[in-house]
């Protein structure tokens, strides 16, 4: 299986685009909005090594980083959280697999090797805590 190459974010009942794979876990459950899906390509090209969010709707991402323009919170209140990536080799690992975990409190983690990013994707909005999750080769 090859690594991740791009990443982006799908509205509502959005298709993922052909050969992408969606994460069917809404990143606004329990919290009301909009129905928000992360959706990843495997491909030949440059891995993605890093995601970052971005918790304001001024933030730019820093260099070598490309912005995902969709508030994670789109229509759920709470705090505007945008997603970033980059293929940096220098800002870690290729990114092998991603996945999204939802539970009742702040300190639910992923079975190992999987680790998560420790952004509350949910924050300020209510409803079920959120994290984006990844594993490296």
């Amino acid at each position: 299986m090859s690594d991740i190459t791009n990443l982006t974010v799908l509205i509502d009942s959005e298709p993922a685009p052909s050969g992408w794979t969606k994460i069917d876990k809404d990143l606004n459950a329990g919290a009301g909005g909009a129905y928000l899906y992360f959706a990843f390509e495997r491909g030949s090209g440059q891995p993605i090594t890093n995601v970052i969010f971005l918790l304001s709707k001024d933030d730019s991402a820093p260099p070598t980083y490309t912005r995902i323009d969709v508030d994670l919170n789109k229509g759920a209140g709470g705090d505007y959280i945008y997603a970033a990536f980059t293929k940096d080799p220098t800002q870690g690992s290729p990114i092998a697999d991603l996945d999204v975990i939802l539970g009742d409190n702040a300190g639910i983690q992923p079975q190992s090797p999987w680790r998560r990013y420790d952004v509350d994707l949910n924050k300020g909005a209510g409803g079920k805590y959120i994290y984006l999750v990844y594993r490296n080769a």
